[in-house]
């Protein structure tokens, strides 16, 4: 079997802050796999960006601090890496955000942003050499020519035309798909993936998300997709991370998980999902904790119907069905005759 591109085990991340410890992230274990995309669904201020940024390096540390767990990027344990080694991984991790219009600059056009990053990434982003290669014909022609062959692998069909374009002349599906070319500019191996189909409608998000599959199958690309909506979890994403409050509560492949949910949490966030049946979704009382006084145990306990005496304890991780994992007390672990 192929080494992860990611392997996150039992993290924790606390943030000092004037008011205290934050304990944001408590427990969070998940793997990602070569090609294949996992989704991580969980409500806002769920500790998904935390993570995210941890993964893209550009976590504040502090006020962030590690306390515990592994986080493994490429077959390297990070904490056993340099600061050089540990930027050098950075390379192979590309980001797609969620608002193409907050990221593009609207002054310039699509060239000269593409071949900016295109340039930054072969200078090995040594800011001298980048400035070096910016002002060489040469460098920069060959830029130009490997931007019109990204834009044309995230199936744009006049590349030289939006190249020639400013983003404010270009839809917001077209934007995003040239987001999804500079992500590929500096031949990743990872890419994460925040909600980057929020802001388009249907059917143009019905084609991203299919773009983005095919790329990861087409690049042998890993894929981290962030979102809070189960539908397209269920379109893009081969496994799913539950989180909330910082702890991974249950995953598995995503189709299992979301038609027969296991966590009483899972089961509030697909209960919540409108119905074309019609009526009101069921939505889940409460809120996520005070990360300054979390609850003790299960964090989800002071918002679950089926909390127990037991629950004030952390549960324990349990394997059901062989490839899905459950934090919590309703199920024990099961047994191999």
């Amino acid at each position: 079997m192929a080494e992860p591109v990611v392997r996150l085990t039992s993290l924790r991340v606390d943030f000092h802050t004037a008011d205290g410890v934050e304990q944001v992230i408590r427990d969070v274990t998940l793997r990602i796999d070569p090609g294949e995309i996992v989704g991580l669904v969980g409500e806002s201020g769920c500790g998904k960006s935390v993570t995210a940024k941890l993964l893209l390096g550009i976590l504040p540390m502090p006020p962030a601090r590690l306390k515990n767990g592994t986080v493994e990027m490429f077959g390297r344990d990070l904490a056993m890496l340099g600061a050089v080694e540990r930027d050098t991984l950075k390379k192979h991790v590309a980001y797609v955000p969620q608002d193409p219009s907050a990221v593009l600059n609207p002054s310039f056009t699509i060239a000269s942003q593409m071949i900016d990053m295109i340039v930054w990434y072969e200078s090995d982003r040594r800011l001298l050499e980048y400035f070096r290669r910016r002002h060489s014909k040469r460098h920069v022609a060959r830029a130009h020519d490997f931007a019109a062959e990204l834009l044309g692998k995230v199936q744009i069909a006049d590349p030289d035309d939006v190249l020639r374009r400013y983003p404010v002349q270009l839809s917001g599906g077209m934007r995003q798909r040239v987001l999804l070319a500079m992500a590929l500019s500096g031949r990743p191996k990872l890419m994460i993936a925040d909600e980057p189909t929020t802001a388009l409608d249907v059917t143009v998000q019905k084609r991203t998300i299919d773009l983005l599959k095919d790329l990861a199958q087409r690049e042998h690309l890993a894929g981290l997709y962030i979102t809070h909506d189960l539908g397209v979890a269920r379109e893009i994403c081969a496994r799913t991370y539950v989180m909330y409050a910082g702890t991974t509560v249950e995953n598995g492949p995503t189709a299992e998980l979301l038609d027969r949910p296991l966590h009483p949490y899972t089961r509030g966030l697909v209960e919540a999902i409108p119905s074309l049946a019609g009526g009101l979704p069921h939505a889940i009382a409460g809120q996520v904790p005070d990360y300054l006084s979390p609850p003790p145990g299960c964090r989800f306990a002071p918002r679950c119907g089926e909390a127990r005496d037991l629950c004030r304890a952390v549960p324990e991780s349990v394997i059901r069905e062989g490839r899905r994992e459950v934090s919590c007390w309703l199920y024990e672990r099961e047994t191999v005759a």
